[in-house]
């Protein structure tokens, strides 16, 4: 039986085309793309979700994103395929890599950062790269397929709560953080590193897990007075703060921290290498705090979607940020798996 993949399609610079004047409009279809890719023995089928530029698409869109990757799983595929603008990619995908749990195939997630319908787009190229793995790879996870490089010799395959874009115009927009990517994708191969992944099985069908998007993320800066992050917490559910270098929180602002009392997610402003309280010993004082959540190496982005899933579970929001889901915790290597 030829294998099948179902390519979901909801917006972003792929699915846009320059118009005379220079500015695109998101009047492209990707489907227009499935000719060209040369990619032979696979069954290729383009659905459109919903059509959005990624600087709309927020929590809402991501349950729908996950309800529709849900259903399409019954039909059993061999990997399904969610094309994304580029902008807040790193969002969603950290959103279904939490929501989906075990999703028994790869989803895998890419988009352009030309214009899709317009001539030399990174955008099929990168498809090409993303139908190779929702067809071929032996893993299954939520994860993210872009350039490797600017010359596009190949697709870097990265975890998707690790990918951040990094550069806002770049072809290899996208790096992974803090942990090895999952392999590279060069023409019709896929070159595996030795990071631990989930493999193939059987896919779970479940009820697509709750959000609550009422968190917000503060980044601690020099002038940021302790009555203006008290404004910032005000009526949040929980918070992210994006503490200076290894995670410190200036001192006056520590004990409006305490006053908050709700879970309050400690991650570093840094893009590389974590939080790391507890190297010196002011951080004793940060850590003394009941409702300060280290997180160590995961990126900020992704420790606020995944504090937005955890309120929602309705258990120890502690004990479900400092377990590793899916990969998002503990650098290369050290992932264990939880359903």
């Amino acid at each position: 039986m030829t294998p099948a993949v179902l390519v979901l399609t909801t917006g972003g610079t792929i699915g846009h085309s320059s118009r005379r004047g220079g500015a695109a409009a998101l009047d492209f279809d990707p489907a227009e793309l499935a000719m060209q890719l040369g990619i032979s023995g696979v069954d290729i089928t383009f659905e459109k979700v919903f059509q959005k530029g990624s600087m709309d698409i927020g929590p809402d869109d991501w349950l729908i994103l996950a309800s529709s990757i849900s259903e399409a799983q019954a039909r059993r595929p061999q990997g399904i395929v969610v094309l994304h603008g580029t902008d807040t990619l790193q969002y969603t995908a950290s959103a279904l890599s939490f929501m989906l749990g075990d999703c028994g195939v790869p989803i895998v997630m890419t988009g352009s950062m030309i214009p899709g319908g317009d001539a030399g787009t990174d955008a099929l190229s990168n498809l090409r790269d993303a139908v190779t793995v929702a067809a071929r790879a032996d893993f299954a996870e939520v994860c993210v397929v872009f350039s490797a490089d600017a010359k596009r010799s190949g697709g870097l395959i990265i975890r998707g709560c690790r990918a951040r874009k990094v550069h806002s115009t770049a072809i290899n927009a996208f790096a992974s953080i803090n942990c090895t990517p999952i392999g590279e994708v060069l023409g019709d191969r896929i070159i595996r590193t030795d990071l631990a992944v989930q493999p193939r099985g059987i896919v779970r069908q479940r009820a697509v897990a709750a959000l609550d998007p009422n968190v917000v993320m503060v980044k601690i800066t020099p002038n940021l007075s302790p009555q203006t992050l008290a404004r910032f917490l005000l009526g949040a559910s929980a918070a992210v703060l994006e503490g200076t270098g290894v995670g410190n929180i200036r001192t006056d602002l520590q004990p409006v921290i305490a006053q908050f009392t709700k879970p309050v997610v400690v991650s570093t402003q840094a893009l590389y290498g974590g939080e790391q309280l507890g190297r010196y010993e002011v951080d004793q004082r940060i850590l003394s705090l009941p409702n300060v959540i280290p997180v160590g190496d995961m990126p900020s982005e992704t420790a606020l979607v995944k504090l937005m899933w955890a309120l929602a579970q309705g258990g120890d929001v502690r004990a479900l940020m400092r377990t590793n889901i899916a990969g998002e915790l503990g650098g290369a290597g050290e992932v264990r798996w939880v359903s």
